[in-house]
């Protein structure tokens, strides 16, 4: 929950005991391209500074994964001055310029018009001056801008929202949010990326405005809503007492405890995807509704709403209920663990669903993933494929044919699963010719 406190060798700033306000004390260590980058529009008599979430980063002690600069410098200028550009924005004043294997988003000082659709700017024009640029962003604590020679710039109050750990709006919120209504769940994740607290005014304004998440494309809402799951699932409570929750998710609101058992879960085996996953399902363990047509309406893809209902279906299903039981025997523990692998038909999404399923009591933690374990390593049978028996044997038998061999396959599977030593070709072919026997005689 912490690690953001870490500070980095590169960092030189002591503002655990006390944020300094002389900004020229401050000292962010610019990685050598992105300063090439900046050297070379100031030799041409250009500003540049890096900007954004690179100088939030890099304030709070944590190591920025993307560097963006701004410039007062016209994007025509940052083509001439560069070799290699690509125009990614350039409508918007933005050019992406290449050093080496590197890329940098350059953007020129600029003054966005009416926002028309809660997305877009009507209009777009460019300044020279850095506080027109530093105005129109989201919050404060992304509305600082860095270089060597003039240190810091926070004309907004970032630095102190970042000491008070606050997630304020630059300006008027109710401004901020009409300009982009997506900005409401942005906030709600710099939040829970940051445990800040929401600033009043700015969560009051989100209030007010929640209404206008309607006008926001789902794949823009899908990624903001993931980034809250990825980073702090109790953060999502706060969507109870707002307008987007009706829109996204009807009568559902999010329950404190299964939010707090998303949040604690970890990624046992370096999966992102998985672990997601297991967060949506517990999230949403109590939703009632068609889970599914939800998931679609959110954009996720097949892969990722497969994962999430599979998992979500082993919270619910009491067939799995052994696993919360501290009484249950070992061997109890291992045909239900084998039923959860032969059901995934992934080994990683069985892992998941079990840890999701047990993290709700912590219930024999270890036992249960010491007995998934050996049953993998010493492989035991929980797939039709480990059957000592295939669909050839039934058909060259004339036990069975088409669709009728996959139903008999799984029938015995069921047994083998129960009693492993039935597994065995001859005694597996006999255990056939007496359930296809039986089913003659009941027609």
């Amino acid at each position: 929950m912490l690690k953001f406190l870490r500070r980095p060798l590169c960092l030189y700033l002591n503002w655990m005991t006390k944020m300094t306000k002389d900004m020229k004390k401050i000292k962010i260590e610019i990685p050598t391209r992105a300063s090439q980058v900046i050297d070379a529009i100031q030799a041409s008599g250009y500003e540049a500074f890096v900007v954004g979430g690179c100088v939030r980063d890099s304030v709070m002690g944590k190591i920025p994964h993307d560097w963006d600069i701004t410039t007062n410098a016209l994007p025509e200028d940052i083509v001439n001055i560069f070799p290699r550009t690509i125009p990614t924005g350039i409508q918007h004043g933005t050019v992406t310029v290449l050093i080496d294997d590197e890329a940098f988003e350059v953007t020129t000082y600029r003054l966005d018009g009416d926002y028309l659709d809660m997305r877009r700017p009507r209009s777009v024009s460019y300044s020279q001056n850095l506080e027109d640029d530093l105005s129109r962003r989201d919050f404060t604590i992304n509305a600082m801008a860095y270089n060597d020679q003039v240190g810091l710039v926070d004309k907004f109050g970032g630095l102190d929202d970042i000491e008070k750990k606050l997630v304020r709006c630059v300006g008027n919120p109710d401004k901020r949010f009409n300009e982009d209504a997506l900005r409401i769940l942005r906030a709600l994740r710099f939040s829970a990326k940051l445990f800040f607290d929401i600033e009043g005014e700015t969560m009051d304004s989100i209030r007010r405005n929640s209404v206008n998440i309607e006008k926001v494309s789902m794949e823009r809402i899908n990624t903001e809503f993931e980034g809250i799951i990825r980073a702090n699932t109790n953060k999502l409570s706060l969507i109870n007492d707002l307008d987007i929750r009706s829109y996204l998710f009807g009568d559902f609101c999010f329950d404190e405890e299964d939010l707090t058992r998303a949040m604690i879960l970890e990624d046992i085996d370096s999966h992102e995807e998985y672990l997601q996953a297991a967060k949506r399902a517990i999230i949403f363990s109590h939703y009632e509704g068609d889970l599914k047509a939800l998931l679609k309406f959110f954009k996720y893809s097949k892969k990722d709403m497969e994962k999430t209902l599979f998992i979500w279906n082993a919270l619910r299903d009491h067939m799995y209920e052994d696993l919360l039981n501290e009484n249950a025997t070992r061997d109890d523990l291992r045909l239900t663990i084998k039923y959860i692998l032969r059901d995934a038909k992934d080994n990683i999404l069985a892992k998941y669903a079990i840890y999701a399923k047990i993290i709700e009591k912590y219930a024999n933690i270890g036992l249960i993933f010491n007995l998934f374990n050996d049953i993998i390593e010493t492989g035991e049978c929980f797939s039709v494929s480990h059957l000592q028996i295939s669909g050839r044997d039934i058909i060259d038998e004339g036990l069975a044919r088409g669709k009728e061999v996959g139903i008999l396959l799984e029938n015995l599977l069921c047994q083998v699963i129960s009693q492993p030593q039935l597994n065995e070709k001859e005694r597996l072919l006999e255990m056939a010719r007496k359930i296809q026997k039986q089913k003659y005689l009941e027609v």
